[in-house]
């Protein structure tokens, strides 16, 4: 086993609000003490990739109650096993001390303050995925942070979710963002036809992605109107929604085909309550819209870990777009820049060596 410090750096959510007020990078947090319990393992955090999720925590979340100590935000994470508790052999064989994981910490193990911005974490072996296979190109363990994170697991659960068949026409709205990116390459391993929508500036990038059409919401303003002409004679089969676009769901009469589906991960500032009343409990004769509305959640976990890598290492998924690395000490500036929404696939943190 690995001789481990006795202490580690970390950031810590010491008040509510912005990143700027709520984080305070700490280098005296007890390291876990080895060897885990039953079937967990202590990873050494290599790279945390950051999500929304983790700004609504520090602004919602009391950093002081009792439950939450030294309270460390982050869910996605790569890193190296350092140490592995004696249910692992028999559990998850696979999972040995010198191996390379990925995956996302457990809601509840966030919600008590055991986030991955940390230099080491104890987490069950069943959240986590060995990082995929090298390939021709491979993906970097950065990569790896996002693809088993909550990102790759989203966009894995809305494949599932949309049961796509061969032929069928989907257009995927925030095609250029961190689910989207990767959801797009699924659909497509399916044999699904997609139209991807994403600002002119991020076409380039959603283009080498392998999807059949880029549409620009910028150059076809308003967005809805253009889908309404391009797809009135031959309509769509889904619409899957990675960024908030409800007006494309108000209106997709005029191109989603009766019986198609419209299925959405972003729940606005009511966390999805106003979208759920207004679309998907309101009747026709109210003024409700004639096609389904189906709002995702998704908690995180290891089989979907699991099932993203799975992605990569049939080729499926051969990117995992990073737009931007941060240093350990500049993660303030990383969620300032996740805060933006104007990322281009993952933003990652260095965190270890």
């Amino acid at each position: 086993m690995t001789t481990l410090p006795s202490k580690m750096k970390g950031w810590t959510v010491t008040s509510n609000g912005e990143p700027k007020k709520a984080l305070t990078l700490k280098h005296d947090l007890p390291v876990p003490k080895p060897p885990p319990t039953g079937s967990d393992i202590l990873v050494k955090i290599l790279y945390a990739a950051i999500n929304p999720v983790d700004l609504h925590f520090m602004n919602v979340l009391p950093s002081w109650l009792p439950i939450r100590y030294h309270p460390t935000p982050g869910f996605d994470f790569s890193g190296e096993i350092v140490a592995v508790g004696p249910s692992v052999k028999d559990s998850h064989p696979e999972l040995k001390i010198g191996e390379k994981v990925c995956g996302a910490m457990a809601t509840k193990q966030v919600t008590f303050g055991k986030g991955a911005l940390v230099e080491y974490v104890t987490v069950p072996a069943e959240m986590v995925s060995l990082v995929p296979r090298e390939t021709s190109g491979g993906l970097s363990l950065e990569q790896a942070a996002g693809l088993a994170g909550i990102a790759g697991q989203t966009a894995s659960f809305m494949a599932e979710q949309g049961r796509v068949e061969k032929g069928w026409r989907v257009v995927v709205i925030g095609a250029s963002g961190g689910v989207g990116s990767l959801l797009v390459q699924i659909l497509k391993s399916k044999g699904a036809v997609v139209y991807a929508i994403c600002s002119e500036g991020n076409k380039t990038l959603v283009e080498g992605l392998g999807v059949d059409e880029v549409i620009p919401y910028d150059t076809h303003a308003p967005v809805e109107k253009y889908l309404e002409e391009k797809f009135k004679d031959q309509q769509l089969d889904l619409i899957f929604d990675c960024a908030g676009n409800e007006v494309i769901y108000t209106n997709s009469p005029k191109y989603l085909k009766q019986g198609g589906r419209f299925l959405t991960i972003v729940g606005g500032r009511s966390q999805g309550i106003v979208p759920f009343i207004l679309y998907k409990m309101r009747p026709v004769i109210l003024g409700g819209t004639p096609r389904p509305f189906e709002l995702l959640a998704l908690m995180p976990g290891g089989a979907l870990a699991r099932k993203a890598v799975e992605y990569a290492n049939e080729g499926a998924i051969k990117e995992a777009p990073v737009d931007s690395e941060y240093a350990m000490e500049d993660a303030v500036k990383a969620y300032e820049k996740l805060a933006g929404k104007h990322a281009k696939g993952k933003i990652v943190i260095k965190v270890g060596a």
